[in-house]
């Protein structure tokens, strides 16, 4: 019986090992010139380990021997390693060793006792035009990508690169692109790129927008650019799209509510919903998406933190009960979001399905203000603790773990363990050294309020409950 009569999944795990047997072997880093000389200039050549080899490498190099096989490897071999593609941004002008492109001759390489180097330019923009070049003459090739993943391109020309590589790959699923594409993009630039309807291929199904600060020309550029929002056309479909992510922040055209509200006017079947380290959308725009998708999703990061610090997000116009609105999201799993208050209705829905780690962060109890008493707060504040410990202890009867930590007034609260984490040296002054009576090392903190780790601040302790509130009604802690 020959190897290609074998089912192709048994064919496909062989090829898959020995692929992988080949990476283990190969080889994993690349080797540089330090002080290569300018022309007329000499210097001391000093090799060196350069890195590691990028993955996308590593796999082209372990497939070499079965690509020269049989038809059949080739094309599992392609398929293999077009299936992911990580286009980065290549520095240039970045003085260059006498290294061959050939991988399987390092060895020999490092023989040399004769090494040489010259100061030489390459494109930043090469190995992107290479891959459009590739797909528009081989469009089969561009059949087998499912990942796309672009970093470091935010021109208008490495834009136009970008939707047509996309608009090449008819199977796409997951792409992560930068914002910019978003605001040079035409109408027809994101038909093609969310797929839908368009009757080749599948609709795209996990959106990732990286956004950062830009260099001087690159901003200004962009500022220029008069290009409509495509978001505001309607044949802009996100109805196939399950997973938005949007990571970054940036002074540059950033994405802000106007685009979550277009987005959603269509998005209304995400099932995962991220926004990370940014701080250009309020907790409303989030929400647009939210109720959107409110019978679908099942996964909500919304952790706005950015080199702004830790402050919560602006609100903006919320006209809904947060807690309410989250506690009858009936797929919802996962979550971790910032919200401007909260109370013990996020937790009064004993039937939802929250599992794993739950994290709320807060910055004021639902229906407080200013002139709201301080027992009424700490009333309010003891009701949600005791909700959150019935909501756990539900789930457990359900057979799943869930544990609640509430980000509150500079503390971390742990409602299922009584305990409260934070630094409660001021409370001890102010008390004249009467609290706390009981304390603990904490696990927890500081996290810092500018939202830099590592800071040089004092260690946090943890305390009772209801220690905790007995201290707050006494004026010692503040809410």
């Amino acid at each position: 019986m020959h190897i290609n009569d074998l089912p192709t999944e048994l064919l496909s795990d062989i090829l898959l090992r020995a692929a992988k047997a080949n990476q283990a072997e190969g080889e994993r880093f690349t080797y540089g010139l330090s002080q290569a000389p300018l022309p007329g200039q000499p210097a001391k050549l000093t090799k060196y380990v350069r890195g590691p080899v990028a993955t996308d490498s590593l796999r082209w190099d372990a497939t070499r021997d079965l690509r020269e096989v049989c038809h059949e490897w080739h094309q599992w071999a392609l398929e293999y390693n077009l299936e992911r593609i990580f286009e980065r941004r290549w520095r240039g002008s970045e003085r260059w060793a006498d290294l061959t492109m050939s991988r399987r001759r390092y060895s020999l390489y490092e023989l040399n006792t004769t090494r040489e180097g010259v100061a030489v330019y390459r494109d930043p923009f090469g190995s992107l035009k290479h891959t459009d070049r590739l797909f528009t003459s081989v469009p089969s090739a561009a059949n087998h990508v499912r990942r796309l993943w672009f970093n470091g391109f935010h021109t208008a020309e490495t834009d136009k690169l970008i939707l047509s590589v996309v608009a090449s790959c008819a199977e796409l699923e997951f792409l992560s692109v930068p914002w910019t594409v978003l605001r040079r993009g035409s109408v027809d630039d994101w038909v093609d790129l969310l797929n839908v309807n368009t009757g080749h291929g599948k609709p795209l199904h996990s959106l990732e927008l990286t956004a950062q600060c830009l260099p001087l020309d690159q901003a200004q550029s962009l500022e220029k650019d008069d290009s409509p929002n495509p978001l505001e056309h309607p044949a802009v479909d996100f109805s196939g799209l399950k997973r938005l992510k949007i990571f970054g922040n940036t002074l540059h055209k950033p994405i802000c509510d106007t685009d979550l509200e277009l987005i959603a006017r269509t998005a209304t079947n995400l099932q995962c919903l991220d926004f990370t380290n940014l701080s250009t959308i309020s907790v409303a725009g989030m929400l647009a998406l939210v109720k959107a998708s409110a019978k679908t999703l099942r996964v909500l990061e919304h952790s706005p933190r950015s080199d702004d610090g830790f402050y919560h997000p602006f609100p903006g116009h919320i006209d809904t009960h947060v807690c309410s609105l989250i506690s009858r999201l009936p797929e919802m799993r996962d979550l971790s979001m910032s919200v401007p208050y909260m109370c013990a209705r996020l937790f009064a829905n004993s039937e939802v399905k929250w599992t794993g780690e739950c994290q709320v962060r807060t910055t004021d109890i639902c229906q407080c203000s200013s002139s709201t008493g301080i027992h009424n707060r700490i009333d309010k504040l003891r009701e949600t603790f005791i909700a959150a410990r019935g909501l756990i202890a539900a789930r457990r009867r359900m057979g799943h773990t869930l544990s609640i930590e509430i980000f509150f007034a500079g503390c971390i609260f742990e409602p299922e363990k009584k305990l409260v984490h934070g630094d409660f040296a001021l409370a001890e002054i102010s008390s004249y050294g009467q609290w706390p009576m009981t304390r603990q090392s904490s696990t927890k903190g500081p996290y810092g309020a500018s939202g830099h780790y590592e800071k040089e601040e004092g260690s946090w302790d943890a305390v009772s409950e209801e220690e905790y509130l007995n201290a707050v009604g006494r004026h010692w802690i503040s809410l």
